[in-house]
């Protein structure tokens, strides 16, 4: 990996970019003798670290065919090819560490060259979020990386003094090949083991999956995971969140806390009415005491001027409500149902396309999730 080639083409991409803030920008020019000469310059001479040997929270299985897959390696014969793809994105995974530096140097390689799409920044797609907590104080974040280059160094100057852990939160649809923290001599780097208690598992689509977040720590999985201080695990896979039997098995090797069930952005009312209740039956079968949430659709917010969007949003609700009515006949037990609130509010503002929620819209999500599931959590 030619770091120093990569490092000039970083600035001549993105100084523009970066200079708007301190904390967070390109190397620089090397010929510049205010930034790269003195204590703390950006230097490939510091000593690294391979983040990937941090702690890691939100990968579901260790058998895996990349470091941060979030299927198991045999679930390449089990799912189709999209959903196999998408699971080397490393939506909801995160790294942890704990450092006293005031400077701090990344290097990333991504795993696809396509940064950004059309509704969804590159800080969102492929960029990562560094947060920071002080000993007995939420997280806050600190600063979002800005790719340019599937292959990319990003600083943060200037940090406050003083020691305190880190967590990165990784992208949302894009995988991690490489990813390396250095920070000047004489400081200090170390990982925090990932948390050992048990996490939730959410099983959905693109909008689960993080589209279309301005970055990774705002996807609205991620925030229910620092709101209730929980491990979570995104198992949401664009346009395939569809309550296959095959992701029902995978599912239920995992030793959770509460399944949610978050699939009915991929499925028409007819799938929703054969699909749902064996899906349930059969994960009630092989997690017996695991508490299972059945989240109903988001509603579009422009649904009432498209008839047949409309109608699919009170097919697929009317649908999954009767298959949860049904389970519960049948004495299937630890069901919560989740009736849209709306989820996105009713102002109509919230979504970036009418249908994957903004900021704004997975702050929407996390307030109305939050609550049911300190409930479920409570109570088991």
């Amino acid at each position: 990996m030619n770091l120093a080639r990569r490092d000039l083409l970083a600035l001549g991409l993105t100084a523009a970019i970066y200079r708007p803030s301190a904390a967070f920008a390109a190397s620089p020019p090397p010929t510049d003798p205010a930034s790269s000469t003195g204590p703390g310059a950006p230097s490939e001479e510091w000593p690294m670290w391979d983040a990937l040997q941090f702690g890691l929270e939100g990968r579901g299985w260790s058998d895996v065919a990349r470091p941060l897959s979030r299927l198991p390696e045999r679930a390449e014969s089990l799912v189709n090819g999209t959903i196999w793809r998408l699971a080397q994105h490393t939506a909801g995974m995160s790294l942890s560490f704990r450092s006293d530096a005031e400077f701090l140097r990344f290097e990333v390689s991504l795993l696809e060259p396509e940064l950004a799409m059309p509704h969804m920044p590159a800080t969102g797609k492929s960029g990562f979020d560094l947060y920071a907590r002080e000993k007995g104080q939420p997280w806050r974040w600190v600063f979002t990386a800005q790719p340019h280059d599937a292959d990319y160094v990003a600083l943060v100057r200037g940090l406050r003094p003083g020691k305190r852990e880190y967590r990165l939160h990784l992208p949302l649809y894009n995988g991690v090949e490489q990813l390396r923290v250095g920070a000047p001599e004489g400081s200090k780097i170390e990982s925090v083991a990932p948390r050992q208690e048990l996490p939730i598992v959410y099983y959905g689509t693109s909008i689960a999956q993080g589209a279309c977040a301005s970055r990774p720590g705002m996807a609205f999985v991620t925030q229910l995971g620092r709101r209730l201080d929980v491990p979570m695990i995104n198992l949401g896979f664009s346009g395939n969140g569809r309550l296959d039997p095959e992701l029902c098995d995978l599912i239920a090797e995992l030793d959770a806390r509460a399944y949610v069930l978050d699939c009915l952005p991929n499925l028409t009312p007819e799938a929703t009415a054969e699909r749902a209740m064996p899906f349930v039956r059969r994960l009630r079968a092989l997690r017996p005491e695991t508490p299972i949430v059945m989240v109903e659709d988001r509603t579009d917010p422009n649904a009432a001027m498209f008839p047949l969007r409309s109608n699919l949003h009170v097919g697929n609700h009317r649908a999954f409500r009767t298959a949860y009515e049904g389970l519960l006949e049948e004495g299937v037990a630890g069901l919560t149902y989740v009736a849209d609130r709306p989820f996105l509010g009713e102002d109509g503002e919230a979504t970036v396309d009418g249908s994957h929620p903004s900021d704004l819209g997975m702050v929407r999500y996390a307030d109305a999730l939050e609550p049911v599931l300190r409930d479920v959590l409570s109570a088991k």
